[in-house]
């Protein structure tokens, strides 16, 4: 963790480094707890605050447990030698004109950004 002297919003006091905070939170209905964050706290009123490296890796743990509105399940097909994807009808109205893709792979599931 960085030197940046943090004082509390709820007391005043200066906060301390601390390597052991957990976040407990709900992403659509579900309780997690996020644990082994680093940041500072209060050591008046015991206030936590996460540094920049924690608050990333909660904003990527709050990611993987949101679930889309909807899903499409489709048959990976093959066309000219090569396997393809149909876009379901209403993601290609809701993308409009746009004609460019990025495609990764993270873990098992095959990302795609267009643009």
């Amino acid at each position: 963790m960085s030197e940046i002297e943090i004082k509390c919003l709820v007391c005043r006091t200066q906060t301390k480094e601390a390597n052991d905070i957990a976040l407990t939170t709900t992403v659509e209905g579900r309780e997690i707890v996020i644990t082994r964050l680093t940041g500072s706290r209060c050591p008046t009123c015991g206030e936590e605050y996460l540094d920049s490296d924690s608050s990333e890796k909660v904003e990527e743990l709050i990611k993987k447990f949101r679930k889309p509105k909807v899903i499409f399940k489709r048959k990976i097909t093959k066309s000219g030698g090569r396997r393809v994807i149909g876009i379901p009808d209403e993601i290609d109205r809701a993308l409009g004109k746009k004609e460019n893709v990025e495609i990764w792979l993270e873990d098992n599931k095959i990302i795609a950004e267009v643009y």
